[in-house]
C-alpha cells in the first residue's frame, strides 16, 4: 500500500491489479487493419498455431495418420482451438513421433468444421473459422463459398448448381499460401456439396502440378459441357 487515497473503482490490491489487466479485450478493439501496419488479432500466435482442419462434427475412428482413436489406448483428450473457435480431436501417438521428430509435419491435432453451418456474409462472426456463401448473382449458377478465419478470407470456391437437372460443377478452387496443407481445399468441396446433396457432381481439370494434386484427391467426375438453363432454379439457402 502506498498510503494515497484510492477510488472506489480502483483495484485495492495486487491481486485485483492482476485480475482487471487479465480480462479479455473485445475482438472489436483485437482486431485491425494489416494495411495500417497493425498486426491482425490471433497473428503472433497468442491463440495458438494453426492446425489441419476437416469437414464433420464430432470425433472419428482413425487419425490423420490412420491410427485407431477407438481402442481406448489412450486417455483420449478433446482439444479446443481458441484459434478457430472449434473442437478438435489429438491422437497421442502421432504427439508422441511428432516430440521425437521436429520435422514430421504436425498432424497430431486437428479441428472439425461442421460445414453444413454456412453463414451470409452479413451474418459471418467475425472470429473463429467459419463458412460463408456468396448466393449466385442473378440469371447466373455460379457462386462463391469462403472459408474466413477471423473475418478473413482464406480460401474460396466457386460451384455453379443447378436445380432443374440436378447437376453442380466445382468450377475452381483457391487456397492462400499460408494455409495450404491444412485440409482448407477438401473442407470447401464438402462445403460446397454440402450445399446441393445428391446432385451429380463434376469438376474441371486444372493446369499445373499443385492444382492437378489436389485434384486428383476430389472423387468427381470430369466436367461436361455447361449447364443451358438460367439462375433461376439454382439451390439457394
Amino acid at each position: 500500500m502506498d498510503g494515497r487515497p484510492r477510488s472506489p473503482d480502483e483495484p485495492q490490491h495486487e491481486a485485483e491489479a492482476l485480475t482487471v489487466l487479465a480480462q479479455p479485450v473485445p475482438v472489436s478493439l483485437m482486431t485491425s487493419d494489416q494495411s495500417a501496419g497493425i498486426v491482425r488479432s490471433g497473428e503472433r500466435g497468442e491463440f495458438g498455431d494453426l492446425v489441419p482442419v476437416r469437414p464433420g462434427a464430432g470425433r472419428t475412428a482413425v487419425c490423420l495418420r490412420d491410427h485407431r482413436l477407438d481402442l481406448d489406448l489412450d486417455d483420449k483428450l478433446a482439444p479446443y482451438s481458441h484459434r478457430y473457435k472449434l473442437h478438435g480431436t489429438l491422437c497421442e501417438v502421432c504427439r508422441a513421433q511428432e516430440g521425437l521428430d521436429p520435422s514430421e509435419h504436425r498432424l497430431a491435432e486437428w479441428v472439425h468444421l461442421d460445414v453444413a453451418a454456412q453463414y451470409t456474409p452479413e451474418m459471418a462472426p467475425g472470429a473463429g473459422l467459419v463458412v460463408v456463401v456468396h448466393q449466385p448473382p442473378a440469371g447466373t449458377l455460379s457462386g462463391r463459398i469462403e472459408l474466413r478465419l477471423d473475418g478473413r478470407e482464406v480460401a474460396t470456391a466457386t460451384a455453379s448448381i443447378c436445380g432443374s437437372c440436378r447437376t453442380a460443377t466445382l468450377d475452381y478452387v483457391h487456397v492462400t499460401a499460408e494455409h495450404r496443407r491444412l485440409g482448407y481445399g477438401r473442407t470447401l468441396v464438402a462445403a460446397a456439396v454440402a450445399r446441393a446433396p445428391g446432385y451429380r457432381w463434376t469438376a474441371p481439370l486444372p493446369r499445373g502440378l499443385v492444382a492437378s494434386s489436389f485434384r486428383a484427391r476430389i472423387a468427381m467426375r470430369r466436367a461436361g459441357p455447361p449447364c443451358a438453363h438460367s439462375g433461376g432454379d439454382d439451390v439457394g439457402r
